[in-house]
C-alpha cells in the first residue's frame, strides 16, 4: 500500500471542552513536539481510544503552531500504511511532550498575565507580570498536577506508546508526555485504491491557563497558582 503523510495543518478555531475551570488565554507562540500518533477504532470516546493504530512515532522536533499562517501545513507526520482495509476509525490520539514553548496572556476581571519568565518545575505552575513590557517567551508544561483537565486528556510516563497511562483528566506529577484524544470530522474506512486526506489542526486561542483567583500573576508550589500550558483544542479532518 502507498505510505500516506499526514500533514499537519494549524488553524484558529475553538470548541468546547471539559477543561478544569480556569482563566484561559491566546498564545502568540506556542511550540510543541509531538512522539506518537494513533488512530483508534470506532466505538472510542474522549476518555478512550479503542484498539490504538499507531500511523506516527518519533519526535516531530519543535512546532509552532501560533505562527504558522491559517491553512498552511506546518508539518508532516505519519503514514496510513498500518491500518487495515475494511476497519472503522472515529479517533485520533495525540501524544506530545508537556513542555512547551510559549508566549502569551490571561486576562480577568482585575489584570492581564503575561509570560515573563521560566520556572523550570514540572510540579510548579509559572509566575508572570502584569506588564506588557515584560512579555517573553518561557517554557511551562501543559496541564495541573490533578484530576481536572478534561476528559479527552491525560499524562503518560513514556511518549512512544510504550508508557504507563493515567486515567482520563490525570496528570501525574512526573510524567513529561501527554496524551489528546480527538473524534474525526467523519469516521473512515479504507478500502483499496482510495487516497484519503488528513488533517490534523490544534487551536492556540485558549492555549495558555493560570490557575488562581487573585489575579496578582503570581505562582504558589504545588501548583495551586500560576501560569501553565492548557489544552490545546484539536480537530482532525479527512477528505
Amino acid at each position: 500500500m502507498k505510505k500516506i503523510f499526514i500533514t499537519i495543518l494549524f488553524i484558529l478555531f475553538s470548541i468546547s471542552s471539559s477543561k478544569a475551570v480556569n482563566n484561559e488565554g491566546p498564545a502568540t507562540e506556542y511550540s510543541i513536539n509531538m512522539t506518537h500518533l494513533e488512530m483508534c477504532e470506532t466505538g472510542s470516546t474522549d476518555t478512550n481510544c479503542s484498539n490504538p493504530v499507531t500511523i506516527g512515532i518519533g519526535d516531530s522536533g519543535a512546532i509552532d503552531i501560533a505562527n504558522t499562517t491559517a491553512g498552511v501545513a506546518a508539518a508532516s507526520y505519519g503514514s496510513l500504511s498500518a491500518i487495515a482495509f475494511g476497519k472503522s476509525y472515529s479517533y485520533m490520539q495525540v501524544t506530545m511532550k508537556r513542555l512547551v514553548t510559549i508566549a502569551g496572556s490571561v486576562s480577568d476581571d482585575t489584570n492581564t498575565c503575561y509570560t515573563s519568565a521560566n520556572d523550570g518545575s514540572i510540579t510548579t505552575a509559572v509566575a508572570g507580570s502584569t506588564s506588557s513590557g515584560d512579555l517573553a517567551t518561557v517554557t511551562l508544561y501543559i496541564g495541573l498536577t490533578s484530576n481536572v483537565n478534561g476528559d479527552n486528556m491525560n499524562s503518560i510516563s513514556a511518549g512512544d506508546g510504550t508508557g504507563t497511562a493515567q486515567a482520563a483528566g490525570v496528570i501525574d506529577n512526573d510524567d513529561t508526555f501527554v496524551q489528546f484524544r480527538g473524534p474525526l470530522t467523519a469516521p473512515i474506512t479504507l478500502k483499496p485504491g482510495q487516497i484519503p486526506t488528513m488533517t490534523l489542526a490544534f487551536g492556540f486561542s485558549e492555549a495558555l491557563g493560570y490557575a488562581g483567583s487573585d489575579g496578582g500573576c503570581a505562582s504558589t508550589a504545588g501548583e495551586a497558582q500560576g501560569l501553565y500550558g492548557s489544552s490545546p483544542n484539536v480537530t482532525i479532518t479527512i477528505k
